[in-house]
C-alpha cells in the first residue's frame, strides 16, 4: 500500500513552516554532512536560473501535544538550510556562479526575483505517519537502485567553483559535435565523460599537458581559487574548436582523430599552434602560417600510419607515435610525446 504523496511546495511554504516551528530540520535519522560556502552558493543560483534541483523527503506526524502537525526532513537537510539561510539575509551567491546577483542579499535583489525565488516550486515526497523503521527501509530500498558514480559524477557532486562551472559549460556547448564525430556516445555524455575531457583540455591549456589521473587533483586546486580567466580560456577554447574544424569541416568520423585519446592530442597540438601550450617548445611555425590544405595533407599522415601494412618497417618516429597511441594513452609522458609528433609533423619545414 503506498506510503507516500508528490506534492510540489513553494520555498514560501517551507520558510513559513519553519517560522511556525513546524519543520524539522534535524531529525535524528538525518546524515550531518554540512556543506562548503561554494556549494550553497551553486545550490541558490541554481534555484535563481529557475533550473530543478533534487526533491525533498519529508516525514508528517502529529504533534500530541500541540495539536499540529509536524514536518521532518527525512533527506534535502542542507538544500532546506541553504534556501532558508539565503531568503533570510544569512549568506550571499558568490560572483563566480552568479554576476548579476552575485555579492547581494535576498533583501537587495529586485522584486521581481526575490518573488519567482519564494514561489519557486520544490518537489517533494511527502511520508505520512511513517515510522522510523519505515523511513530507513524506504531509504535503503531506493539506494538499493542507485548507480554508483564514475569519477567524474563524483568530481561533480562534490565541486562548485569556477574551473567545474567552465568545464560544464564548454563540454554542454560542444553536444552536438561529441556525438556527431563519435567522440563520445550519448550514453558517455550521460556519464559526464564529455565534461571529463573537457576538463582534461582545460587543464592542458592552463597548466600543460598532464596525465588524466590529475583531474581531480586540479578540480581540487581551482575549487576556492582559479587563478586564470574564465571568458579568455573559453575563447580560446572555441578558437581551438573553430580552427579544428576548419581543418576538417567533414568532421572527424572517418579518421583516426575520432579516438578520444588521438583528439587530445590532436587538440593539444592546434591549441599549441594558435596559442602556446604551457611547459612546451613553442611550435616552428604558427597555425595561421600554414595554408590549410598543407595542414591537413601533413595531419593525414596519421590514419596512413594506422594503416601500414607493416608497422615495422615505418619510420621509428612513426612507430613511437603508434605505440603512444595503443599504449598508456593517458599517462602524460605518452600524451606529450604524441603532441609533439602531431607538432613537428605538421609544422616542420620541409618536412
Amino acid at each position: 500500500m503506498k506510503s507516500f504523496d508528490s506534492r510540489v511546495y513553494s520555498v514560501n511554504d517551507y520558510r513559513e513552516w519553519d517560522s511556525a516551528g513546524q519543520l524539522v530540520l534535524s531529525p535524528r535519522f538525518q546524515r550531518r554532512e554540512v556543506w562548503t560556502d561554494t556549494a550553497r552558493s551553486y545550490l541558490m543560483d541554481t534555484i535563481i536560473r529557475g533550473k530543478p534541483i533534487p526533491k525533498i523527503f519529508l516525514r508528517q506526524r502529529i504533534d500530541i501535544s500541540t495539536g499540529r502537525s509536524v514536518r521532518e526532513v527525512v533527506d534535502g537537510q542542507q538544500r532546506l538550510r541553504t534556501i532558508l539561510a539565503f531568503v533570510g539575509d544569512g549568506l550571499m551567491m558568490r560572483r563566480s556562479h552568479n554576476r548579476d546577483y552575485g555579492g547581494l542579499y535576498f533583501s537587495q535583489l529586485p522584486e521581481d526575483v526575490r518573488l519567482a525565488l519564494l514561489n519557486y516550486e520544490l518537489s517533494t515526497d511527502l511520508l505520512v505517519n511513517v515510522s522510523d523503521g519505515e523511513v530507513l527501509d524506504i531509504f535503503s530500498r531506493l539506494n538499493s537502485h542507485a548507480v554508483v558514480l564514475n569519477p567524474q559524477e563524483k568530481i561533480n557532486a562534490s565541486h562548485f567553483g569556477e574551473f567545474r562551472q567552465l568545464a560544464d559549460a564548454l563540454a554542454h556547448e560542444f553536444f552536438e559535435y561529441w556525438i556527431f564525430n563519435r567522440i563520445m556516445r550519448e550514453a558517455q555524455v550521460m556519464r559526464m565523460q564529455d565534461v571529463s575531457l573537457t576538463a582534461d583540455l582545460l587543464i592542458a591549456m592552463c597548466d600543460g599537458i598532464q596525465s588524466k589521473k590529475q583531474i581531480p587533483a586540479y578540480y581540487a586546486a581551482f575549487e576556492n581559487d582559479f587563478p586564470y580567466d574564465s571568458d579568455a580560456l573559453a575563447s580560446k577554447f572555441r578558437a581551438t574548436m573553430a580552427a579544428m574544424s576548419s581543418l576538417y569541416p567533414e568532421g572527424l568520423i572517418e579518421t583516426e582523430f575520432r579516438r578520444v585519446h588521438l583528439y587530445y592530442s590532436l587538440f593539444t597540438t592546434i591549441f599549441g599552434l594558435l596559442f602556446d601550450l604551457p611547459r612546451e617548445v613553442p611550435p616552428a611555425r604558427r597555425f595561421d602560417e600554414v595554408k590549410i590544405s598543407e595542414l591537413r595533407f601533413r595531419l593525414d599522415h596519421v590514419d596512413a600510419v594506422f594503416v601500414a601494412e607493416d608497422p615495422s618497417q615505418l619510420p621509428v618516429r612513426d612507430r613511437q607515435f603508434l605505440n603512444d597511441s595503443r599504449r598508456a594513452t593517458t599517462d602524460a609522458a605518452v600524451r606529450r610525446r604524441r603532441t609533439q609528433y602531431l607538432t613537428e609533423l605538421a609544422t616542420t619545414i620541409g618536412g
